[in-house]
């Protein structure tokens, strides 16, 4: 069986595939947003609500398709390819349970919960519009998660590239179509961007499904016994699809449980402190929201180097070579230290441009440039910390990772809540609460490393 290539070339072949992925959740948030966003200033920050909302529980099936990446990962090291087609097969069906869950929490739940929360009636109204089609993406994008969390776990990432054109092609069209009425169709205003996102979503889903079903087996490498017979192995995707296999949700549950929680937790307090942040103005909360659309496409970096890191932590684990562990992670930060810099470069050289493409007003567009110069230097910390969090939960130690994200998070609501409520400081220095998170984070997540014994965990 090939065996993991840890050189900087192989690394980034992995990397940057499933980092053009992950640009896919900028490219809808950004899009969304634009067109939106000439609609008017409380459309985009509904939407920009709505949408965090909607990410934070795909939080759910990203926990799910982690612990897909980390078991098959491992399976493949040890060679138990059927296996691994088996833990793929049962994730699909509980990604079906998944998905049908958040499509109900979101739709019938949330509405109830936001007018219980959100001050302004304009922003609340237009909130309930985008939740009415947004809901239904859930059905296609946790399940392409998984399917996506398959070929990241044998390190063939090249299907993201084709993912994305397809989702960020589809979304760019409708949204100009249905935000407006162009190209003939119907102007539905905020619902058409919904919609537009969720139409994208499905044509992805439905182009990774045949991809995988038709491409899974291609890149085994064929072995033979000594007396020159073939030694069959096949992930058997076709076959564990239709079987409704079981027999892997407790080591799925195991896993991806406690990464799902910490995911949760992750995205979860950033509603809170938009909460927290509405509170304070509509300019406030729309210039953050400007401000959060550049942290997703920093995560473009963040999100592909440490979903590899947890590939290759998996998978060297396997093919036990544990001495080469420290020297990965090093190449990992230092990769998506440059990914994450080159990325934000707009932060610090065209602020103002940025914040011109998404408001006119100057208030709005003052408060957001001051923001960008607080957390551009929190961002690069965040490129370093990850990777530590990543190492954690890549060795199979998911609750660990959890119990870091959950302290983590404690500590910064705490923090943001007496910035905004007990000290009211102005919006760009509520921000600085992020220092706290990130470099909380890397030095939990360095404490649980600092002994050695995650090296050697068996899952």
């Amino acid at each position: 069986m090939e065996k993991l290539n840890t050189s900087w070339k192989e690394i980034l072949k992995v990397a940057l595939p499933i980092s053009t992925g992950v640009f896919v959740q900028f490219i809808v948030v950004f899009i969304d947003n634009y067109f939106v966003a000439q609609l008017n200033g409380p459309a985009m920050s509904a939407a920009s609500f709505v949408g965090l909302i909607y990410v934070t529980l795909v939080m759910v099936g990203v926990g799910l398709g982690n612990a897909v990446q980390i078991l098959v990962a491992r399976r493949k090291g040890e060679e138990k390819m059927d296996e691994a087609g088996q833990v793929v097969g049962n994730a699909l069906w509980i990604a079906l349970v998944v998905a049908a869950a958040q499509f109900l929490l979101l739709y019938f739940v949330l509405p109830g919960i936001l007018n219980a929360t959100i001050h302004s009636e304009t922003v609340l109204g237009y909130m309930k519009q985008f939740i009415e089609y947004r809901a239904f993406g859930f059905f296609f994008y946790t399940l392409t998660l998984v399917l996506n969390s398959f070929w990241a776990g044998i390190a063939r990432t090249k299907v993201m590239i084709f993912t994305t054109i397809i989702t960020a092609t589809v979304t760019i069209i409708l949204d100009y179509g249905l935000v407006f009425g162009h190209l003939g169709l119907p102007n539905m205003g905020m619902s058409g961007a919904a919609l537009a996102t969720c139409i994208a979503e499905a044509s992805a889903f439905i182009f990774v499904l045949i991809y995988t079903l038709k491409n899974h087996d291609h890149f085994i490498e064929r072995k033979t016994d000594p007396d020159g017979r073939e030694l069959h192995q096949s992930y058997n995707l076709k076959k564990w699809f239709l079987a409704l296999p079981t027999m892997h949700s407790k080591s799925l549950a195991r896993l991806g449980g406690p990464i799902s929680l910490q995911m949760l937790a992750s995205l979860g307090i950033w509603v809170i402190f938009y909460e927290f942040v509405e509170s304070m103005g509509e300019r406030e909360l729309q210039s953050s929201f400007i401000v959060r659309t550049m942290y997703t496409l920093v995560y473009v970096s963040v999100g592909g180097f440490s979903t590899t890191t947890k590939t290759y932590i998996s998978g060297l684990i396997a093919e036990h070579r544990q001495s080469e562990l420290h020297s990965l992670m090093k190449k990992m930060m230092l990769m998506n230290f440059v990914g994450v810099l080159l990325l934000s470069h707009g932060l610090w050289l065209y602020p103002e441009w940025i914040a011109s493409q998404f408001s006119t007003d100057p208030v709005v567009i003052d408060f957001t440039v001051r923001t960008m110069h607080i957390v551009l230097p929190a961002m690069l910390t965040f490129s370093i910390t990850s990777i530590l969090l990543g190492t954690v939960e890549g060795s199979g130690n998911t609750v660990a990772g959890f119990l870091v994200e959950f302290i983590t998070v404690t500590v910064y609501i705490v923090a943001a809540y007496y910035m905004v409520y007990i000290w009211k400081w102005p919006v760009h220095l509520v921000w600085t609460a992020d220092y706290i998170y990130f470099i909380l984070l890397g030095l939990l997540s360095l404490f649980f490393l600092w002994n050695g014994k995650w090296k050697y965990k068996k899952i």
